[in-house]
């Protein structure tokens, strides 16, 4: 399935660029957890949306695919459970007045039980789960 979102932040595109390979901002986020850097260089953390009626963790894997000046390219693998999800995120970044546009499309794949669930119900998740971890993050740039 595919998802798109838009929302400004206060945070330069160098700021949100700078987030990789870090995890001090990115354990700020109210929906991650245990957040660490693995062998590989990506991120592993626990994330646990607030977006959804009751707390529902996912072991995810970030890694970063492509990052330019005007964005990046994300690769997310999580884990619930036999349910899995894979997410290829793209962002761009555009400077607005004081504000940075930032436009993300994900292109989203779920396995396993929670695909079962409808699609309306499954899409307006993940969807507010991306758009509320994005922001979040932009936050603690």
């Amino acid at each position: 399935m595919k998802l798109t979102g838009r929302f400004e932040t206060t945070a330069s595109a160098a700021a949100l660029l700078s987030l990789h390979g870090g995890t001090d901002a990115l354990a700020a986020v109210p929906s991650l957890s245990e957040v660490r850097l693995d062998g590989s260089g990506a991120v592993r953390a626990v994330f646990t949306p607030r977006s959804t009626f009751v707390p529902m963790p996912f072991a995810v894997k970030v890694a970063v695919e492509r990052v330019e000046p005007a964005g990046a390219v994300l690769s997310v693998h999580g884990t619930r459970g036999p349910t899995t999800l894979d997410v290829l995120l793209r962002l761009e970044f555009a400077h607005s007045g004081m504000a940075t546009v930032v436009s993300w499309a994900a292109d989203v794949a779920v396995r396993g039980p929670g695909a079962t669930v409808g699609q309306r119900v499954v899409r307006d998740l993940v969807a507010a789960a991306l758009d509320e971890v994005l922001r979040d993050t932009a936050a603690a740039a």
